[in-house]
């Protein structure tokens, strides 16, 4: 059996900054090779899976300043190539600065999200400066015995393969379990942020707005407040803070 790995890249950027008065908002990117594709690696027997990808990470982008998890394994006949049978998917959440080498094969997009009324299809945008692309997720709700099961499907024709498709929607909504019940926003920033800017990483990924009192006080234990303050836009100087580390957890 041919065995692969994946890696599914998520960063975040800032939008065109369109009021001076406010800090610059971001956006959910993600890293797609030229053939749209997830960055992929050779999985061995005499390594741990994990190593393996931390050490494609680190010979891609030449840092090893990033956060992983595994995703999922797939393992559907329907996805087979003859290149990988099974494919290991690992989530990496990466900041921009902590990146020093960029291949020209390897380009990030923006990831845009968006819900139709039937609420059982979503329209997905990727783009960039240099491509645009479009599809629609159809999720499907599968009872087996005493499981239920949400399958996501590609609908119609597209230029991005299904199983990348279905990798890109899985990890996304890992994205947004997670961040509700560990400290894995804060993998997206500098060691000193605002708390915007943290509610903004909190708002891109939930895809809703959140009422700033309620979420600094959901936060207030997570953060500690520097001596340093930094006038990112026009007004309003804002507080710069680090991620409490006392606040760490046995996450389950």
């Amino acid at each position: 059996m041919k065995i692969q790995g994946n890696l599914i890249i998520f960063s975040t950027d800032n939008e065109e900054r369109k009021d001076v008065r406010r800090l610059q908002e971001k956006k959910l990117q993600l890293v797609l090779d030229a053939n749209y594709n997830l960055p992929s690696f050779e999985i061995n027997s005499k390594e741990y899976i994990k190593e393996l990808a931390e050490k494609k990470i680190e010979e891609i982008f030449k840092t090893s300043t990033f956060y992983i998890e595994q995703l999922y394994t797939w393992g559907d006949p329907a996805y087979y190539t003859k290149d990988a049978e099974v494919t290991v998917t690992y989530l990496v959440i990466m900041n921009k600065k902590n990146i020093h080498n960029m291949p020209d094969n390897l380009q990030f997009y923006d990831i845009y999200i968006e819900n139709k009324e039937s609420g059982n299809l979503q329209n997905i945008v990727l783009n960039n400066e240099k491509q645009k692309i479009e599809y629609q997720i159809e999720t499907i709700v599968k009872r087996n015995r005493q499981n239920v099961e949400y399958i996501h499907q590609l609908v119609g024709d597209a230029p991005i393969r299904e199983l990348t498709a279905i990798i890109l929607h899985t990890g996304i909504k890992r994205l947004r379990n997670r961040i509700e019940n560990t400290n894995i926003a804060f993998s997206f920033l500098d060691k000193e942020f605002a708390l915007s800017e943290l509610q903004q990483i909190y708002e891109i990924i939930l895809d809703k707005k959140l009422v700033p009192a309620n979420f600094r006080k959901k936060i207030e234990p997570m953060v500690k407040k520097t001596e340093r303050v930094v006038k990112e836009s026009a007004y309003r100087p804002s507080s710069q803070y680090t991620f409490n580390e006392s606040f760490i957890r046995n996450w389950v």
